[in-house]
């Protein structure tokens, strides 16, 4: 099954005719690695979902230090709702991580899918609604130790920390990649005892 309707279809289930209409609004895009699928500045007029590889969404403050506030992966959504739905320059950067291959759809297509397939949009307010979730619990996460936001992550991200870089997953977890590495040699430090 086509990955994109196997994951609309976890919520909401499509005729043929209702996927055709979808995956018609879509454009395939391959993604070298460092490749960027938005730049700080422009305007974000569209939502990507993975296919294949890993990508990362971030920014850096006033000091230039990085922040990563997201990861995409296969099977995931990403893209910035603020400067789409603001029509304004995001103030993020989306960049693939890994060769990567991505589907896109226009935020004006989108909508006009909403009129054509009405279960489309059950399917997305349920996922904006998952989404609002976890950022909830990454803002909770932040609020927490360093050590405990590394078990967090480990939690949720465990299949995916080989694939991401050391400086990624701490500026993720909004600590040094210094701390990150005391965390990971005491935790394999306590595995082996």
């Amino acid at each position: 099954m086509h990955p994109l309707r196997q994951n609309i279809e976890r919520v909401v289930n499509l005729t043929d005719e209702e996927f055709a209409l979808v995956e018609a609004a879509f454009i395939k895009k391959k993604l070298r690695k460092g490749q960027y699928i938005l730049l700080e500045g422009n305007q974000c007029d569209s939502d990507y979902f993975v296919f294949s590889g890993s990508l990362m969404q971030y920014y850096h403050d006033w000091k230039g230090k990085m922040h990563v506030v997201q990861f995409a992966f296969a099977d995931w959504w990403i893209s910035d709702w603020d400067s789409i739905l603001r029509k304004s320059p995001s103030v993020y950067n989306i960049t693939a991580l890994e060769p990567s291959v991505i589907i896109e759809v226009k935020y004006e297509k989108l909508q006009a899918l909403f009129g054509q397939v009405p279960k489309l949009e059950t399917y997305f307010r349920v996922s904006f609604q998952k989404s609002f979730a976890a950022q909830q619990r990454r803002i909770g996460w932040l609020q927490r130790t360093d050590q405990e936001r590394y078990e967090e992550f480990i939690g949720a991200y465990a299949n995916f920390e080989q694939t991401l870089s050391q400086s990624n997953i701490a500026s993720f977890l909004g600590m040094t990649r210094e701390s990150l590495s005391r965390l990971k040699n005491r935790k394999l430090r306590l595995e082996k005892k």
